[in-house]
């Protein structure tokens, strides 16, 4: 090979290396950016990109834009307060995957297989296929960073299974929850007439109706009959508008505050003024209460005594892990992050 030939080949060689250089430097530089420690937990480092993704689904799980997280809160805007939250948690998880490491605390082939299929069922239903692509763009994660994230949760959730499994309620704080929390665990059976408001243009009429009915109640006539006749509510009017046996959350729950307080401070046998829910306005008639035994909530007081012991238990050592850890955040780092 002549000496021309050679410069020509060169040439050649150098001009392609070029332009492959120009077509990856971007994808180069991409990736180191997104690969810059946000922190630094006990020398394991919490990506950019990582963060990233945890940022964008806060803010996207909330609907912020960019002029709410540009106003101040304190001394700061809700851009950085979330930063901050959001960059604290992963630290947090952080330290717990590490804890859940020391104790071989992994997945197993089958819990990974099923949140695969979950992903898969997503993908497979054309509405939410399409609204679960539109969130990983939204997010700036491919398919794997989301499982990642899946993955990494529930390895957490089984180190709180593992480390708390131990905290117990005994009979004794049961007993003692039952005795101080007496009020919670009464039953008051109750009855209502209901005229639904559908549309704030017949609330007045829908009002002035449940006056009259009221009216009608006071001067004598049947609660049960008149349910039957005029509650708008299908499930409970052919049976007088008996409702059956309820508790107070139960009640708030599904009928709202101002429904459960009319309901408990009635005695048996008493009837309520007109009361205004958003599904419209009530007339509430108590016909039963009873106090629930300490062996009727039993299991319901274990459940609440021991996962309030768990949550405390699982709090003190969060603290002390984090305080014995190593932690380095990189503040120029984070504020580059936009969504």
């Amino acid at each position: 090979m002549d000496k021309r030939t050679k410069i020509v080949l060169f040439s050649i060689a150098a001009v392609v290396l070029l332009i492959i250089l120009i077509a990856v430097t971007p994808e180069i530089v991409r990736y180191v950016d997104e690969n810059r420690a946000v922190a630094i937990v006990n020398g394991e480092k919490i990506t950019k990109k990582e963060f990233a993704i945890n940022y964008r689904s806060q803010i996207n799980y909330y609907g912020l834009d960019k002029a709410f997280l540009s106003q101040k809160v304190g001394d700061k805007t809700y851009e950085q307060q979330i930063k901050e939250n959001v960059l604290d948690g992963l630290i947090i998880r952080q330290i717990e995957l590490q804890q859940a490491r020391k104790r071989n605390i992994t997945l197993s082939s089958a819990e990974k297989k099923a949140i695969d299929q979950q992903i898969e069922q997503y993908k497979s239903d054309s509405q939410s296929g399409a609204e679960f692509k539109q969130y990983l763009q939204t997010i700036g994660a491919t398919e794997n960073e989301y499982k990642d994230q899946v993955i990494k949760s529930q390895i957490v959730s089984k180190l709180y299974d593992e480390v708390t499994k131990n905290q117990k309620a005994s009979d004794a704080e049961i007993e003692s929850y039952y005795n101080s929390h007496k009020s919670d665990f009464v039953e008051v059976k109750a009855s209502h007439i209901l005229f639904k408001v559908n549309d704030s243009k017949e609330e007045a009429a829908k009002k002035k109706k449940a006056e009259e009915i009221l009216q009608m109640i006071k001067v004598g006539q049947n609660f049960e009959k008149l349910a039957q006749k005029y509650s708008e509510d299908e499930t409970t009017k052919q049976k007088g508008g008996d409702m059956g046996y309820l508790r107070k959350n139960i009640i708030i729950q599904y009928y709202g505050n101002e429904f459960g307080n009319a309901v408990f401070s009635l005695g048996i046998g008493e009837i309520s003024n007109i009361v205004q829910t958003n599904d419209g306005f009530h007339i509430i008639k108590v016909t039963d209460r009873k106090q629930l035994l300490l062996s009727d909530v039993k299991d319901e007081i274990k459940s609440t005594i021991e996962s309030q012991k768990k949550d405390e238990y699982y709090q003190s050592l969060l603290e002390k892990w984090k305080k014995e850890a190593k932690i380095k955040k990189f503040e120029d780092v984070l504020k580059s992050v936009s969504i």
